[in-house]
This record gives structure tokens, sequence and C-alpha cells, in this order.
């Protein structure tokens, strides 16, 4: 079949796209059955037995109007204070041919209203009453167009989003202005308009036209809707072709609504409406968590590349619900989830998101959203976030208007990471959504997860696969999974989560606890809270009669990303929220950054170490147990560094190590050179913070090199160092 490619039917705006539905809907219907359509570099592509000249002369000549009334509303022109001029030009006896179902039913429309009384606009029960009789005793075609305007449960009707309340916006009502366009265009005649021919040419093949008759348009199309800045000067007036319009609701047809049921028969019925879902603030670049409460809802409309019938597309549009998991999306979040992890019928590239958001006063406006495209193959990395569902939707439930600013916010965050995380693939987004569910965790904490009458449980045991997906290979992502996955002696020091929130760790962080002394993280400085956690935990060891000290990690970080942290090249920000981050995923070992270039390693960090390892220091086959000193990180905090690497020395001594500088033959030992060390460089809080970090047992050895006399049998290669030349004597590191 020839193929006739539509430049003015595009997928934006919202009036295009249902005005190429309603030229597949009308030629299938009354010219072709076996008509096919897709859509291809962004214009409408129609595949039938009509070429170029046919389907203007279908339109033109053969078209038969859809009797699409609305007499159930104000302003639809069979009421006194309506307008009736296009209705009765299209109920007088001499119409013509094509618009005599159009006569039928309006001439039937205004038998029922007189049987049962209603001379003026119906209240709710009459309403109720009239659009139940409507159903049974109006033509097919009127009840298909209700199905597209609203949804009759027991308790009333909901309105589709995409025809405002029932076939109106306002004031403005989209059935009068369907007949009122077909009287403009001259279909209730024998012969169309003049201007019919030129119309409908620029309505189906986008051949420029000026001189557009004023009309409004309503939400459907934006930039036409008139108003400031519209056109040169100030303002400007609302245009329309009258073709677009007419096609545009025809259109519609192939959006119709259900009530259904779920679960259970006795369960309330509730609105299903073709890929319609209620807004999200995210995903857009003006997004506002403001822009929710007006709004009437989303529209996701699919871009189908394979050319489908008119059968086809009704069925996508009936059944081709988007699933998250076992459920249906409820928001524009959550359908981004379901496309981004084929949760949508098969055969579409992609989705257009509309949202019918409040603007310029009270109307509304279809406004564009964006595009999300249909991935070929699953995305794991989305998968993932069925792991937070349970979490998210109690959270989502307790953050009511009522409840505090920043839940609310937290819940906007987690939103935006979300739905970033299924339009683009990239470790950061994942990172992200981490990151948002941490703030999010922190913000619980404050109230020990309690969120008005309700308790939100905290948030823990993700799987180890959020680490793989949101690594991002950085120092930051490296250090804060090393802190993350510090754990102590069983069944007597807890992980460090314990130290920033009040959560009990013998039951795997999955309830909240008492706030004791134990936590001691605040938001003020990163290097304050990680040296005050080392303090802690020091203490917590000695009460605790820990065999070994508490600072052993699964994800040790490397003695590259340490010096970076100390030299101040790390975004401490970064480090704090990855921490909150990855403190809600199971640990596992991960692999260190690569940091060939790394800087020089400060010698007094060397020192220091080795009095704050989990476990014994182990050089040439010897253990070393070296207790630790709980004076070092106050004098740290202090910037008293050179007392505290002198109380280090004597320690070592103690311990049966020799640091250098050493005694010499007839001289006494140079302490004072370690305490009279440039450390300007150096920050003390930094130094202390750094104390915190887990390191491996081969860097351990390896920092014991740089500080120790090497008397070992076997010599470990030592990294680059920080310091002066003096103190390595007769010894080269």
């Amino acid at each position: 079949m020839p193929e006739l490619v539509l430049e003015g039917c595009t997928p934006e705006p919202l009036m295009s796209y249902l005005k190429a539905l309603g030229v597949l809907r009308l030629v299938s219907e009354q010219a072709d059955a076996e008509a096919r359509a897709c859509w291809r570099n962004d214009v409408f592509v129609l595949s039938s037995t009509l070429d170029r000249d046919a389907l203007m002369g279908f339109f033109l000549g053969r078209y038969q109007p859809t009797p699409i009334v609305a007499p159930w509303a104000g302003g639809s022109g069979f009421f006194p204070k309506d307008n009736h001029d296009a209705v009765d030009a299209l109920a007088a006896d001499n119409v013509s041919a094509r618009c005599h179902r159009y006569r039928d039913a309006i001439r039937r429309v205004r038998e029922i209203l007189a049987e049962e009384k209603i001379a003026a606009k119906p209240g709710e029960k009459e309403k109720d009453q009239l659009l139940r009789r409507y159903r049974r005793e109006l033509p097919a075609e009127i009840v298909e167009w209700m199905d597209a305007a609203m949804v009759l449960r027991e308790d009333g009707q909901t309105f589709a989003p995409l025809l405002g309340t029932g076939g109106n916006d306002g004031r403005l009502d989209f059935t009068q202005n369907f007949m009122g366009r077909l009287v403009v265009l001259g279909l209730h005649r024998q012969s169309p308009a003049r201007d019919a021919h030129p119309w409908l040419v620029h309505a189906l093949f986008g051949r420029p036209l000026s001189g557009l008759p004023k009309a409004s348009v309503g939400q459907f199309a934006p930039g036409r809707a008139g108003g400031p800045n519209a056109t040169q000067g100030m303002d400007g007036d609302p245009i329309d072709n009258p073709w677009e319009f007419v096609l545009m609701i025809e259109g519609t047809l192939c959006l119709g609504g259900a009530a259904v049921r779920r679960l259970s028969a006795k369960r309330e019925s509730r609105a299903a409406l073709p890929f319609t879902v209620m807004p999200s603030p995210a995903g857009f670049a003006s997004s506002a968590e403001a822009d929710v409460v007006p709004s009437r809802g989303e529209l996701w409309l699919p871009v189908w590349t394979r050319p489908a019938r008119l059968a086809e597309l009704r069925a996508l549009f009936g059944e081709g619900r988007a699933t998250v998991g076992r459920r249906t999306a409820r928001s524009g979040v959550e359908f981004a989830r379901a496309v981004a992890g084929l949760g949508v019928d098969r055969g579409i590239g992609e989705f257009v998101r509309l949202g019918f958001l409040r603007r310029s006063g009270k109307a509304y406006l279809a406004a564009s959203l964006g595009r999300i495209e249909v991935p070929t193959q699953p995305r794991s990395e989305v998968a993932l976030l069925h792991e937070i569902d349970a979490w998210l939707d109690a959270f989502r439930n307790a953050c009511g208007s009522k409840e505090p600013a920043r839940l609310r916010q937290a819940l906007v965050a987690i939103d935006r990471a979300i739905f970033d995380l299924c339009r683009y693939r990239d470790h950061r987004f994942v990172q992200a959504v981490l990151i948002a569910l941490g703030r999010a965790e922190r913000a619980l904490a404050l109230a020990a997860g309690k969120v008005g009458k309700q308790v939100i449980r905290p948030l823990a045991g993700l799987s180890q696969a959020w680490l793989a997906e949101s690594n991002d290979g950085s120092v930051e992502f490296e250090i804060a999974a090393a802190l993350a996955g510090m754990y102590g002696e069983k069944d007597k020091i807890g992980p460090l989560r314990v130290h920033w929130e009040p959560v009990d760790w013998q039951r795997a962080c999955r309830a909240w606890a008492d706030r004791g002394r134990s936590v001691v993280w605040t938001s003020a400085d990163l290097a304050a809270s990680m040296s005050a956690v080392l303090i802690r935990r020091l203490m917590d060891a000695q009460r605790a009669a820990c065999d070994s000290m508490p600072l052993a990690s699964t994800s040790p970080a490397s003695l590259a990303a340490i010096s970076a942290f100390l030299l101040g090249q790390t975004v401490d920000r970064k480090i704090e929220d990855l921490v909150w981050a990855l403190g809600l995923v199971q640990p596992a070992r991960l692999p260190p950054c690569c940091a060939p270039d790394s800087p020089p390693l400060p010698r007094p960090y060397a020192l220091l170490k080795l009095l704050f390892l989990p476990n014994p220091l182990r050089i040439d086959q010897t253990e070393y147990n070296i207790r630790p000193e709980p004076r070092i990180p106050p004098l740290l905090r202090a910037g008293r560094i050179g007392e505290a690497c002198a109380i280090a020395l004597r320690r070592l001594r103690s311990s049966g190590l020799m640091p250098m500088p050493y005694a010499r033959s007839g001289s006494a030992t140079r302490d004072a050179d370690w305490q009279e060390a440039n450390t300007s460089n150096i920050s003390g809080k930094r130094l202390a913070a750094a104390l915190l970090i887990p390191i491996t047992p081969s860097d351990a050895a390896r920092l014991a090199q740089l500080v120790l006399r090497p008397h070992t049998l076997e010599q470990i290669p030592s990294p680059s160092i920080a310091g002066k030349e003096s103190w390595n004597h007769d010894d080269s590191v």
C-alpha cells in the first residue's frame, strides 16, 4: 500500500498527536479497513489504499462526523442559557447526508431531556441519572465519546484529564466547539466551505498557511492559546485550524477509560484511563512540588515505530497498562520505571510525557514534559528499585501535606533521582538515587522515624548490586565504602551506622533504638564527625573489653585515597552523602580506585596509623600488638600534631618497635625531628579523621616500612612520602 507522510501530524503538541489518531480512526472506519500507520522521524506515516488526492477527497466529500455531544454540562448547546447556533445547524432538516447521524443523535438527546423534564443545567443527582440513561439509549459512537471523557462509577464520575471535566475545560465546551468547527467548515451543507481545502492541506501535510481564524483551542496546543508574548506585541489572540480541532476530537475516541476492580469484587471501583497517571514533580526542568497539587495528571502517549491497524491501537490503549512489578503504575515516576523496565507492551519506541498543569491563572495546559525511550533490553539497575518499593510506599504515604517540609523535599529528591535513572544509563544516576535515599534516612533519623502518628522503619539491607551499579570509581566513593563497611567485634560493637543515627544494629539496623551516646555524627564538619566517631569507637571497645579494635572494614581504602583526603583533594560533601547512602547497602569488597599519580603520603599519618589498626601489625612473620592511645585524636583535633607524634613514638617503642629517627651510638633519640616536622600543609582534624579510615594489612606493613627501622628480613616496597630528607638518615625510603 502507498505511504503518505503526514508532516502536519507530529507527536507534540497534544493536538497534533490526537489529530493523527483521528485520521487513522476515520480512514479505517469509513474508507479503508486495512489502513495502518506508524511514527517515523517524528511524523505520522499512513499506509492505505488512499493516495494524497483520495485522502483529501475523503475528508472533503465523504467523511461523516462522529456525533459528539455533551448534553450533561452547561455550555453544551442543549440548555436555555447556551449558544444553540451550532446544535440547531446540525439538527436542521436540510442538513447534509454526512451529518444525518449527528442530526438523529441531537434529536434523541432533546427527547430524553424532555422526558426527564430537565430544562436547565442538571445537578449532580440528575446528572448521574442522565448519564446512565444516555449510555443505555444513545448510539454507540456517543457512548465511546463518553468513555473517553469520563468513567462512571458507583459513587459518581471520574474525569479523564485529556478532556478536562467531562468534555469541557471551565467555560470552554469541547463538543460545542467541535460542532462549531463543523459548521465553519461547511460540512453540514452539501458542499464544504471555500477555505476547507487549504485548511485541510495545512492540517494534514503541514503546508504553511496564514490567516487562520481566531478560536480557542483550550489545553491541547499551548503555543496557540494566545496571551502575553504569544506573537508580536504585548498580547496575542488564540488561533486554530478548524480541521485540526475536528480531527483532534475524533482522535480522542481512541482513548477510552473504564471502571475496574482489583483483587476483590467488594473493593471500590476506580478509574483506569489509558496511560494516565498521577503527576510527579520530576523529570523536567521547571518541575516543582507546587505543580503537583493543581495538576490534573499526566498522560504518556506511545510512539510506535511499526505500522499498526486501528484494532491493534485500540488494544494498546485499552490493555497496554504500564506496570511496576505486579502493580499498575500510579505516578509519573512509576510510569518511567515501567518504561525503563519493559513493563509496557512491546513495539513502542518511546513515550511522550504530557502534564496537565495549571498556567495563566486557572487555565490548564497540556505541557510537554519530555520523552523517554523504551530500551530494547531490560535494565538491571532499574530492577534494583524493587528493593525499596515497600519502604518508599510507607515513606510516601506518611509524607502528607502537614508533615515537615524536609520530608516532602526528601521525597521529591528521591522521585527526581529515580526518574533520571530511568532516562539515562550511568553509574552516577544509581548513585544519585542512593544519595537521595540516604538524605531521606537522615531526615527520618532526626525524629527516630516518627512521621506524624506513623513510624517509618530504617532502610537497610539493600543488595550488594547497588554498590556495583553506583560505583563511579572516585576517591570519595572508595573512602565512603570503607567507612560504611566498618564492623566491630561480634555482639560487642556495631557498624559505623550506629554513630550517625539511632538504629538497633543487633537487629540488622532495621529498627530504631533510643538515641544514646553512640550517635556522634554531625553535619557541620566531615573531619570533625569522623574523628568523633574514632574516639567513640575507642571508648566503646575499651568498655566492651574487645580483643581487637573495631576499625576493620569489608572494603578497606587504599593509601592513595587516604593521601588525597589528607591533602584536601576530595569533596567532603560527597563523602558524607555517600557514607549515609552506602550504609543502607550490605557491605562488600570493592576494588580500590585507580590513582597511579597519587600525591605523597604525609609521614605523621604513617606513624600514627600504626596505633589504630584493627589487628596486630605483622612484620616478617612477627605480630606486634600495639595498644591505641586515646589521647592522640583530641591532640590532633587541637592541631598539636607534634605532641601526638611524640606519644606515638613512645607507644611504638613500648611495643618492641624502633621508629625512625632512632638512637645512634653516642647520641640521643631525636624525637624532636617529629615534633618540629613541617606539618603546615596537614590539617590536624583531617589527620585525626584519616585514622578512622580502614586500610589493608599489607598497606599497614608498608606504613611500618616508612617509619620503622628496617630490621625485617624482607623489605616491603614503600609508597611516596612527604617530609624532610634528614628523616631518612642512612636508610633510603
